[in-house]
């Protein structure tokens, strides 16, 4: 009998499911990958395991500015390697995912979301160079695209067998659609990558003609940015659509409702630009990740 059992937490992260949203896209093939059935409740799980294997020999402090998800997954990692962590966060993330990385005891830092020398990654800077910490720097490091090259496109390609059509993913840091982005279309160029952010945030002028019709400002946590994250490879995304945040919302609760698919807002950001794109890709396979959970946001989305 095969042994099982992992030697860590850390060993359990990946080979997640991907299932049919047949009952919101009855008429359509749509399949989506659920990130958030990793250990440490999202895709950002892979990305720091990643990351981690590269840090420097010796390191004993972490230090990251995060919408909240890689906080948490890097206060997990931490709690199994015996490091000291602390994360900065925009002081709008929800309580949930606060309290989530601080439950893993690392300190959590409540920031200005604004640019500045009060904003998160601004004080994320600030603390490893005081520390000496290892700062991960999750949006301008190759590393975050080089993870889900090596780690989440494979096993969305193998479970796939290969056939899909398109790839359409939420843009945060940029990494996860830049990576995934570049290892389907190694293997199919035909493959179309469309990006999903809310509106006004500013990958989509990166790809199209089309620029912000106004200032960037959104409830919905992990997607979206005001200024572009030097992670993000515009090279490999066919397109960008935005949402307002409403549909994004709207079409996170009915994953719950009618799904049983209970996500965050990046999801339901995710979904609301699956729905405008699918009249493009007529009898194509449309698949997605969906990022994290929607347990995380029970006191603000639902």
């Amino acid at each position: 009998m095969e042994n099982e059992i992992r030697e860590s937490v850390m060993d359990a992260i990946g080979n997640t499911p991907v299932v049919r949203l047949e009952r919101l896209f009855p008429a359509a093939d749509v399949v989506a990958k659920l990130e958030y059935m990793n250990p440490g409740g999202s895709i950002k799980d892979r990305m720091v395991r990643y990351m981690l294997r590269h840090m420097p020999e010796g390191t004993t402090r972490l230090v990251e500015s995060s919408s909240g998800n890689t906080g948490a997954a890097l206060a997990m990692a931490s709690a199994v390697l015996g490091l000291e962590c602390e994360v900065a966060v925009p002081e709008c993330t929800s309580v949930e995912k606060v309290r989530r990385i601080g439950a893993y005891g690392a300190r959590v830092h409540l920031c200005a979301q604004e640019s500045g020398e009060g904003d998160y990654h601004a004080v994320a800077r600030r603390i490893a160079a005081a520390r000496g910490a290892f700062h991960l720097d999750q949006y301008a490091s190759e590393l975050n695209r080089l993870a889900h090259y090596h780690d989440t496109a494979p096993e969305l390609w193998r479970q796939l067998g290969g056939e899909l059509d398109v790839f359409v993913c939420g843009i945060g840091s940029g990494g996860t659609i830049s990576g995934i982005g570049r290892y389907l279309k190694e293997r199919n160029p035909n493959v179309r990558v469309i990006g999903v952010e809310p509106l006004n945030s500013s990958y989509r002028k990166l790809v199209t003609d089309r620029p912000a019709a106004g200032e960037f400002d959104t409830v919905i946590e992990g997607v979206g940015k005001r200024a572009p994250s030097r992670s993000f490879d515009p090279a490999v995304v066919d397109d960008v659509v935005q949402v307002p945040d409403g549909q994004a919302l709207a079409w996170c609760r009915a994953l719950a409702t009618e799904e049983g698919i209970l996500a965050g807002g990046s999801s339901g950001c995710v979904v609301a630009g699956i729905a405008e794109v699918l009249p493009r890709f007529h009898g194509a396979r449309v698949a997605a990740v969906l990022p994290d959970s929607g347990a995380y946001y029970l006191s603000k989305y639902f």
